[in-house]
Parts: C-alpha cells; structure tokens; sequence
C-alpha cells in the first residue's frame, strides 16, 4: 500500500508539471450561464459547444455551466437539447473576466403541450440529453419514467432497460444483472459512492430502496478512470432529488388488491418537498419520504426431481424420478419506507457546499406454511411406492430487517478556471432477524428395531402427466388433513446479525488547458474506504420433550375460505404462530437448547473482515473536431484482513471446539481506461471503449473459517473459506452507435466483449498437503478464465406524425442477445464449457405509451430467457446435462405490467392512477437440467392499484 501511494504522488506530480507547461500565460476568461425551457425548469444534459474551437461540454442538475480557459476573442456559444430549437449566440470572452449567457429553449416538436406538460416525456427528454453528452456508455432512468409503472422498488424499474436481467424474489425484482453478468460483478454508489450490504455478499438487494425516493438512476456500461474500478458488469448509481431553482411539491398515494390467499391488500405513500431560498437563492434544501406496504400472498410449489435405477441388479436402467414436494403458502406483511434529503448553499456562482443522504428501512416478515411430502421406495416404475412414504410440516415466522443508509457532506471550489472538489461519507447497512419455525411430524412409517421403516406409512402415487405441477395421491387411505395427525418436534428461533460499516473520503482536481486551440481538461483524484463487516447470531434447535404431544389442532389459524395453486392441489391445515409461542413459553422446561449443537450450526458463520480500499487516478479529456477522447488510468490497493472461527467436531458428531483464526490479503489493481467518441453532426455518434475492471470476492467467502467433521465415515469432510482468494479481473471492449431522432428519440445498436480471469467457483477435492491433506475439502477457488459477448439495441419514439389521436402514441424497444463459456478449474468435476452463472441469452423489453391531453399511459412487456443460478452437473450424471441432475436454472420470466393516470379538470393539477401488474401472473422459479424437472414454481397473481398523484409542476 505505500508503495501505491507514492507511485500515486509521483504521477500526478509528473501530470501536473506537464500541464502547467503546455498552458498559455495569458490571463484567460471564461464563459457561464444556465439553461432552461419556457417554464425555467432547468435542461440537464444539454450540450454546450465554444465555436470555433470545438470545445464541449455539459449542463449540471441545475441547468449550469462553465467553459474556462478561453483567450479573449468573440465565440459563438451553441447549445443543442435534443427535442428542443437550438441557441445560439455571439459571445465576447475578455481576460480574466467571465461572460454570463442565460439561454431559454424553445420546444422543436409539433406536438408542444405534452412536452411542456407530460412528466414522463420530460424525464424522457432529459435521460436522452444525459445520455448524448456523457462521455463514457450510460443509460439514465428518470424518476418520471419510473414512477409511469407499478415500479415498488429500484430493481424493477432498472429491468426495462437494456441488457439487464433481474434475479427476483417475492413478486420483485432483488438484484440487478448486467450485461449477462451475475450481480457480484456490478457495483451499486448513491451519488457515486460506493453502497454497503446488508448481507454477506457484495451485491445490495434493490428491493429495500422505494423507488420513488431516487431522482434518476444511472446504468453505466463503460467506467471511466474516475469511477470506483468494481464493476466488470457496469455500475448503478442511484441519484437522489436535489432543490432546483423552481420550488417542487410531489404527494401520491395509492391502494391495492391482488387476489390471491383469500385476498391480499397494499397501500403506497409519498412526498417530496424542495425549494432554494434567499434572494439569490444561494440555500437549497429538498426532502423526500416514502412508505408502502404490501400484504403479499405467495402458492408455491416446490417438486423434488431425481434419478432412480429400477435394473434391480441388471444392466443400469435409469429413469427420471420426483421423490416428493414441498407445497408452499406464504402470507408476507412487507413495510418499505424511507427518506432522501438534500441541501446546499452557493458561495459563489461557481462554488458550493452540500450535504445530502438516503435512509432505507425493510421489514420483510411473514408467515410461511411448507408441507413436505417424501415418497417411499420405489417398486417397478416410477409412478409407484410402497408405505414408507411420509409428510410433515414447517411453519417459519419470518422476521428479517433490512437498513441501508448513506449521508455525504462536501464541496465544490472554483479556483480560476480549475475545480477542487472534496467529500465525506458515511455508509450503513445491516440486516437483522431471520426465519424462526417449528417443525410438526406428520404421518409416516414406524422403525424396526434396526431403524429401517416399516410399511405402515404414506403409499403414494406419482402423476406426472404435467410435469409442472406433479401430483402425489395418498393410495392406502391414510388421512394427511388431519390436524390430529401432526405432532410438534421442534422450535428453532433464528437470529442473524449482519452490519456493515463504510467510511469514505475523496478529493478530486480538475483543470482545462489548451493544446494549440483545443481545450482539454486534466483531472486526478483519490479517493479512501474504510469498510468493517461483521456477522453473529444464528439459529437454536429447541426439540420438543414434553410426555403429551402437543397436536396441531391445539394451535390452528383461522384461515378464510380459498383456493390453493389453481385448484390443482389441496393444501393441508396451518398452524398459528402466537398460539405456538404461547405453548413454548408455558413449556420453556420441555425445550431443553444443546450448546454444542449451536456452535457447530453457527460459529462457521460468525466472522470480522476489514477491508481498506486506497485509489488514485489520472485522467484527461480532449475535443478534436469531431472527436472527443478521454483517457485515465486507475489504480486501487485493497488490504482485507478476516477472522473466522475453526470448527473441529467429534467422530460421534458432537462440538468439540471453536477456535478464532485470523487471514489477510493485500493487491494492487492497475486499471486502464479509453472512451473515444465520434460525432456524425449534431445527433450522431460513434463510441468505442476499452475499460478494466474487478470484482472483489465476497465477505463471506474470505474469513478462515473451516468446519471440520469426521464423524461422516472413512474421510474428514472439511468445510471452509479461503481468505487468499483473488478478485475477479475484466478486460472489456464496447462499440456503440446512437442516432438521436428530432422527434423526441434514439436508435442504438452496439456490441460488447468481457474477458474474464479468476472467477470464483465452490470446489471440492482431497488435498494431499497442507493441514487438511486426505480430507474431503470444500472451498471456494480461482478458475482460469471464462469470457461473454453480446449485442444490444434500443429504439424509443414519439410518433408524433401519426394522424389525429394516435399522435400521442410512443414506443420504447430494447433487445439484447448475450452468450458466454466458462472453464473451470481442476476437480472441479466437469469438463464441458457451459454459460456463466446468470447470463440469459435473450433479453427484451417493448413498451408502448400514450400521451394525449390529460391522459398519460403506459404498458410495459418483458422478457428475460431462463440463466443458470447454479452449477449442478458432474461429468457422468445419469441421463445428463439435461437431466434431473443437470444444472440449476431460473425459469424465463415474460411480464406485462400497464399504468394510465389522468389529470383531473379544474383540480389543480391532480392526477388520478391506475396501475395493473403481473398481468400475466407469470410464474417464478427454478428447474434442473430441462424445464420438465421443476424444483420450483411460485405464482403471485395480478395486482391492481388506483390512487392520486399531484405535482406542482402538473399544474403548469
């Protein structure tokens, strides 16, 4: 790490003496203004261009800008927004002095009203705007559009873009997937700062952050030097509201119904409030809350495929098999709300200070009822068992919280024509509770005097005549509805404490100069993070010992009336969970806890990492005509230093001893960046791009901890982390073309590849050195290299051609089609290339809009192709890859989602919404091998949602 720093100094140091050497030493001047539409909202985005120098650059969150390092001479300033007339103006640059320009655009389009008034096309303008003048491959989401569908968290909402998949739970989307890349190898920053996780990874569950609480979101596809460097897949900034110069008021509130577990409900509300005061308007301060509930019902199914032999001592004859299932109702009482806040204060025109931050609070509880089924052995076919089947129950009563917060305090000075910028701040996340249950034994066989079951079970057929829904009907008559016939065995109170703490502080100097008479600007930075990251708690095994059985019908919910899966299966009798707790309190004596029992369950999880993060940057832009390129180089030193606990067990399977063992790990990355840019005209360009990036392991894997067990059999079967464990490296290559359209629009079509080296893979293997040689060992590891490549397009319209009504009418159209090849490493057990873990090949998404007068409407289509969650098959799998012991996928998921709303007459710009989602209650969940060999699908119906919406701005 020293060494880094000083190789950091030196090169700016080098940098910088360079720079000062080509600049002129004429005092210079510079040129300033702000940019607006007719109502004085600001343009963000907006391409401001210095004629005849070529010189670009763009306007901030409040319509700003500055080009400095101008001679003095006359310029015509140029400023192009797309959907809007072009400004331009003859300015007279003197020296030392800065020349003032306040441009008001006026609209381009026929079809002005709905620009001036329509919210989401608004959002729709400026993202297009955002995007043209980025330098590097970005793709923005306005609040507007969010919030224009059923969007209840961040993830939903990034989905629709292109080239990202979503992996989903509970009805919504939880991490975001970029580029067919899983969600350790993309980062998500708030305002560009990096974001802790609640959990034990490095990705951030989106589900906990309410949409409505962010201003924009930003994917970007390409990273230049000045971005944290851990984002092979790309990068999600989410940006909070900041005060503009207009005043802003926002209040929504909507209620819903989804029917399904005898009818769920969900209530949703909102405001923003945000005005700069003074009157120059120097201080700024806007908040934002948000709350929303959702009583969500889930059916659940969830088979266990497998593979049987009925040779009976002949020639192998394999056949697929479903050895039970699980069904599954779950009953959530999801709360969601949280707060983004804002202020700044303008010590001059060009300097500010600011503070602004997120709190985000998840209570994800909830009832869940899980009926086992096992069959018995199998007799001739697949379709027939004996009476040694069996069913139980478990009811979890969840109760996991989430909370991520982040607060950043800094500053911006203009220094001459040179910007210092600094900031602070402060991350939180931490997760806490878990899935506490009882265990309740229902019918099955009794046990001879050598424990092997008698035939007085469950007989149970097989039907597999639809594979997705296999049934199991009881044959010898016994009664599996019968809350008589469920015992309970055990309470298991379960309590996770996962926190992590992140400091973060960064300086960046940014500085223009001239080479002839191109401007270019040189910037350097660093920037330091601090993060701790610590895990405790766990779960108990309390079994029941009470000499009465303590019967299901002593502790039943009343349940209402409804249908179960569509019908097609019966779900049995469900517990209530305060009645449980009340027998278990009264009975605390006869649910003895074994120590040794929580230690070895829980100590393997428990660790401390720490991890320090110092980088440094070079960076310079350059305008050449039509050419603009920006170049850097990034450098990141990582210090990570873990404790995890050994966990040595007896040979009869009882604790021996927990002992804390300490690792370490420190690298250096060197990440080099390109971002070259060619314009066709005003509306066209041309990128390419060559970045490297990384992708840290995750804490969990890193402590070194280990699990060591010889009451298995002849071999010790170890478990454990391995803290010497590589980040994943990147080296990425992109071309894009985009074609800005007058009407309010964009083409694009563009190509990627990633380069992958030291991806990470679970391996086991009997080492035969070391401290664990001869053991079964089971530990993460470095693979050599895997790689993807893809292409993307996008097309978005208004077609406001179209004759009479229809000229309301726009379409948002994006397809990508992603493929990839993974090696893996030695004994990992296969020797095939198959995709890497989360690329689906095929992604789109199809959008149509309505804007027309008071109406505004939207429906959204989208699809993502089924991806490998996990790698199962071994090289030799009966009937497989494709088999029931082949990998496991997530099943496609197509989803139409629609939202209209309607502003009121002569209500002052209230809005009344409709929104519908899941209208085709599309089913979630996972198979192995081929789709036929389900191991879960879950459906969670349609939802519908009125409410009112009001903005001040609605009433412009």
């Amino acid at each position: 790490m020293r060494k880094l720093i000083w190789v950091l100094l030196a090169t700016v140091f080098v940098s910088f003496l360079s720079i000062r050497s080509i600049d002129a030493q004429e005092r210079k001047g510079s040129i300033t203004g702000h940019v607006t539409d007719i109502n004085h909202d600001p343009l963000v985005g907006a391409r401001v261009t210095v004629e005849p120098l070529g010189n670009t650059t763009a306007t901030d969150a409040q319509g700003q800008f500055t080009v400095s390092d101008l001679l003095p001479n006359k310029y015509t300033l140029t400023i192009s927004y797309v959907g809007f007339k072009t400004f331009s103006k003859e300015v007279t640059v003197t020296s030392g002095a800065a020349a003032n320009v306040d441009a008001v655009l006026d609209i381009e389009t026929v079809n002005e009203e709905v620009i001036v008034r329509g919210e989401r096309e608004r959002g729709e303008v400026e993202a297009l705007n955002r995007e043209r003048t980025a330098d590097n491959i970005v793709q923005v989401l306005p609040a507007e559009v969010i919030t224009s569908l059923p969007n209840t968290n961040i993830a939903d909402a990034v989905g629709r873009l292109p080239s990202v998949s979503l992996e989903r739970d509970e009805g919504e989307g939880k991490y975001v997937q970029i580029r067919g890349t899983e969600p350790r190898l993309s980062n998500v920053t708030i305002d560009g700062v990096h974001v802790p996780s609640p959990e034990g990874v490095r990705n951030v569950k989106l589900d906990a952050i309410p949409a409505d609480l962010i201003d924009s979101v930003e994917i970007n596809k390409t990273l230049s030097a000045s971005q944290e460097g851990d984002a092979i897949g790309g990068s999600v900034n989410l940006v909070t509201k900041k005060p503009t110069e207009q005043p802003f008021v926002s209040l929504n509130a909507m209620g819903g119904f989804t029917p399904i577990s005898g009818g769920r409900t969900l209530d949703q509300f909102g405001g923003t409030y945000g005005k700069r005061f003074g009157a120059e308007h120097k201080f700024g301060f806007l908040l934002g809350a948000s709350y929303d509930h959702n009583n969500r019902g889930i059916d659940d199914l969830e088979p266990v495929p497998d593979v049987h032999d009925f040779s009976n001592g002949a020639s192998t004859d394999f056949r697929p098999v479903f050895l039970g299932t699980d069904n599954r109702e779950y009953w959530y009482d999801r709360t969601r709300f949280g707060f983004a806040g804002s202020a700044d204060y303008k010590l001059s025109k060009a300097s500010s200070v600011y503070v602004h931050g997120l709190f985000s609070q998840f209570y994800d509880n909830g009832d869940n009822w899980n009926y086992s089924t096992t069959v018995g052995n199998f007799t001739t076919d697949p379709s027939t068992t004996d009476a040694t089947g069996s069913i139980g129950m478990n009811h979890f009563h969840r109760d996991p919280q989430q909370q991520i917060y982040s607060i950043t305090a800094g500053a911006n000075h203009t220094i001459g024509s040179s910007l210092l910028t600094y900031e602070f701040s402060g991350g939180h996340a931490q997760y806490e509770g878990g899935f506490p249950f009882a265990i309740w034994s229902g019918p099955g066989p009794s046990s001879d005097a050598n424990g092997n079951p008698n035939q007085d079970g469950v007989q149970f057929g097989v039907d597999t005549s639809n594979p997705h829904t296999p049934k199991f009907p009881v044959l010898n008559g016994v009664n599996i509805f019968d809350p008589n016939a469920y015992h309970l065995s055990a309470i298991l109170p379960w309590d996770d404490h996962i926190r992590e703490r992140d400091y973060t502080g960064a300086i960046s100097f940014t500085h223009p100069y001239t080479v002839g008479s191109r401007l270019s600007i040189f910037e350097v930075g660093f920037k330091a993070r601090d993060a701790d990251k610590v895990r405790t708690g766990g779960r108990e095994f309390l079994p029941y010992t009470g000499a009465a059985p303590f019967l299901m019908s002593s502790a039943l919910k009343t349940v209402p009336n409804y249908t179960y899966y569509f019908g097609v299966y019966k779900l049995g009798p469900l517990s209530d969970w305060n009645k449980l707790q009340q027998f278990v309190s009264a009975n605390s004596a006869n649910f003895p806890d074994d120590p040794g029992s929580d230690h070895i369950g829980n100590d393997p999880n428990h660790y401390e990492a720490s991890e320090r993060v110092l980088a440094g940057y070079v960076m310079d832009t350059i305008t050449l005509g039509h050419v603009r390129l920006q170049g850097g180089v990034r450098f990141e030193g990582t210090q990570g230093s873990f404790v995890g606990n050994q966990v040595l067990i007896n040979p009869d399977g009882s604790w021996n001893s927990t002992v804390p063992v300490p690792g370490e790990k420190t690298y250096v990355d060197v990440l080099p960046s390109i971002q070259f840019q060619y314009t066709f005209g005003s509306n066209s360009n041309l990128r390419l791009a060559y970045g490297r990036g990384i992708a840290r392991p995750n804490f969990s894997d890193l402590p070194p901890f280990a699990v060591v067990d010889p009451s298995s059999g002849n071999v010790t079967v170890v478990s454990k982390g391995n803290p010497n464990l590589k980040p994943t490296h990147a080296n990425d290559f992109d071309i894009l073309f985009e074609h800005y359209l007058k009407s309010v629009g964009i083409i694009q079509a563009g190509w990627f590849y990633k380069a992958l080296t030291d991806p990470i893979y679970s391996v086991t293997n009997v080492p035969t050195s070391g401290q664990f040689a001869g053991d079964r060992v089971t530990q993460p590891i470095n693979g050599p290299s895997a790689h993807i490549t893809g292409v993307e397009m996008a097309w978005e319209q208004h077609l406001t051609r179209l004759p009479g009504l229809l000229n309301g009418t726009g379409v948002s159209a994006n397809y990508s089609y992603t493929t990839s090849q993974a090696s893996f490493p030695v004994d990992f057990g296969r020797t095939d290339h198959p995709a890497l873990l989360r690329q689906a090949p095929n992604n789109w998404n199809f959008d149509v809009t309505y804007d027309k007068g008071p109406i505004s409407a939207r429906m959204g289509l989208t699809h993502n192709d089924a991806n490998i969650f996990s790698y199962i098959f071994q090289d030799g799998a009966p009937l497989g890859i494709k088999g029931p012991k082949g990998d496991q996928y997530l099943y496609p998921h197509t989803q139409v989602d629609a939202q209209a709303s309607y502003r009121i007459p002569h209500a002052h710009g209230i809005q009344a919404v409709v929104s519908l989602l899941n209208l085709t209650n599309e089913t979630f969940g996972f198979y192995f091998g081929s789709e036929q060999y389900p191991i879960q699908r879950e459906y969670y119906s349609r939802t519908i949602s009125v409410g009112l919406r009001w903005t001040n701005s609605n009433t412009k």
